[in-house]
């Protein structure tokens, strides 16, 4: 009986602690617009990532949907009084293109897919409730279908949002 008293009473503070910890909501929203021809193109949410994570630990996510794979990793940590975020995004989209990589002892051709890239590295500083801009860029291209010319421009930059988790209510 009495080393039973000792374990409740020895997990009891330790759980406390844990379940006291924040928790907090990490988003990279893609803001911009694709291939537009328009003077001012009006910008929306490309893509968008989230992960929960800790005061001073690392996070990971990975969302997969269709050709498309986002990754977000880092960690979040408090350094002289501010909050910052170390991160690594990664966006891969299957072209659906492929390049042989070798040939086996059977003659048959193996191929990997050619996938389209972005990725930032970089470590800010955040705000609770703010964005931060973490990165970006911009193209414009010009195509010629007979005697017409079209001019059109993308634009991608990258905010991180860091708020409070709030766990979704348990349904009864």
């Amino acid at each position: 009986m009495q080393k039973w008293l000792l374990l409740i009473l020895v997990c009891f503070p330790t759980c406390r602690t844990a379940a006291a910890e924040e928790l907090y909501l990490l988003r990279l929203d893609a803001v911009g617009y694709v291939k537009s021809s328009e003077d001012t193109p009006q910008e929306k949410v490309l893509q968008s990532v989230e992960v929960v994570a800790r005061l001073n630990e690392l996070f990971h996510s990975k969302v997969k949907t269709g050709p498309e794979t986002q990754v977000l990793s880092g960690k979040f940590y408090a350094e002289e009084g501010e909050l910052n975020v170390r991160l690594h995004y990664q966006r891969l989209v299957d072209t659906g293109s492929v390049v042989p990589i070798a040939i086996d002892d059977e003659g048959t051709v193996i191929t990997e897919p050619v996938l389209g890239r972005n990725e930032i590295q970089t470590t800010v500083a955040v705000k609770l409730n703010k964005a931060t801009l973490v990165g970006g860029f911009e193209t414009d291209s010009e195509s010629t279908q007979g005697s017409i010319t079209t001019i059109s421009k993308s634009k991608t930059h990258y905010q991180l949002f860091l708020s409070r988790y709030e766990p979704p209510a348990e349904k009864r």
